[in-house]
Formats: structure tokens, sequence, C-alpha cells
């Protein structure tokens, strides 16, 4: 196994995890965003 091939995939490995994190944290975002406004819309007409 080439150790030094290895090290230098790293980097890129990160930058490929961080991205994976970053767009589910919008997605978590999104869908939290979305659910607090049609709870507030639901107790609207509820009222």
């Amino acid at each position: 196994m080439n150790i030094q091939l290895f090290l230098d995939t790293l980097p890129i490995m990160l930058k490929g995890m961080v991205g994976i994190f970053a767009v589910t944290g919008v997605l978590v975002c999104a869908i939290l965003v979305l659910r607090s406004i049609s709870k507030k819309r639901d107790e609207g007409n509820n009222a």
C-alpha cells in the first residue's frame, strides 16, 4: 500500500465529507423551517 498516496488523498476525502455534512445540514434546516411555517398556518386556521 502506498502510504504517501493515501495521505495525499485525505484532504480530498475531507472536502467531500464536509460537503456531505453541509448539504445534510441545509436540508435539515429547510425541513425545520417548513415545519414551523406549516404549524403556524395550522394553528391560525383552528382559531
